[in-house]
C-alpha cells in the first residue's frame, strides 16, 4: 500500500511571478542607476581632484538648501543630496516610461531612443534647472572636458537604463 505523506508540493502548480507595481520599479529602479552614477560620480572627484565622496551629497543637498547650508549640514545633508538624487533619477525613470508608453515604438531602438533621452536629462538638469532654477551656488570656472565627456557617458547610461526598465515593464 502506497502511503501518502500529510503535506506534498503539487508538481502541477509552480508558483507564478509577481509583477512589481510601477511605482517600486520607478523607485528602486531609479535608485539603482542614481547610486551607480554617485560612485562613478565619487570616485572621479577624487581621483581628479582629492574631493570627498560627502562633498558629492552636499553638493546636491545645495540645490535645496543653498551651497553655504549643505556643506555646513555634514553627512546629514550629505544623505538628503543622495535621496534627492534618487529621487530625481527615479523621475527621469517615470518620465520615460510615460513617454515609451505613449510611443511604443521606442522598445524596439531602446539603447538609441535612451542615449538621447539620458543627454537630453543631463542638459535640462545641468544646464537648465540646476543653474537657473535652484539655490545652488554654480560657480563661473569651467569643468574639465574629460568630466563633461564622462557625464555625457554616465547620462547615456541612465538613458539606456531608464529604457531597460520602460522596456521591461512593457512586457
Amino acid at each position: 500500500m502506497h502511503v501518502r505523506p500529510a503535506w506534498s508540493p503539487s508538481p502541477t502548480l509552480a508558483p507564478t511571478p509577481r509583477a512589481w507595481p510601477a511605482w517600486a520599479v520607478v523607485a528602486l529602479g531609479g535608485s539603482a542607476l542614481a547610486l551607480a552614477d554617485l560612485g562613478f560620480v565619487s570616485v572621479y572627484w577624487f581621483l581628479h581632484s582629492g574631493v570627498a565622496p560627502v562633498r558629492i551629497g552636499q553638493g546636491i543637498a545645495s540645490w535645496v538648501v543653498g551651497s553655504q547650508a549643505a556643506h555646513a549640514g555634514g553627512l546629514d545633508a550629505a544623505i538628503a543630496g543622495a535621496l534627492l538624487y534618487c529621487a530625481t533619477v527615479a523621475a527621469m525613470v517615470a518620465g520615460y516610461m510615460r513617454i515609451a508608453a505613449r510611443w511604443p515604438r521606442l522598445h524596439a531602438r531602446a539603447w538609441f531612443a535612451g542615449t538621447v533621452y539620458g543627454i537630453a536629462m543631463y542638459g535640462l538638469l545641468f544646464e537648465v534647472l540646476v543653474p537657473y532654477v535652484s539655490a545652488a551656488s554654480v560657480g563661473n570656472g569651467h569643468a574639465p572636458v574629460s568630466w563633461t565627456l564622462a557625464c555625457l557617458v554616465s547620462y547615456a547610461g541612465i538613458g539606456i537604463g531608464c529604457a531597460a526598465i520602460a522596456r521591461s515593464q512593457a512586457r
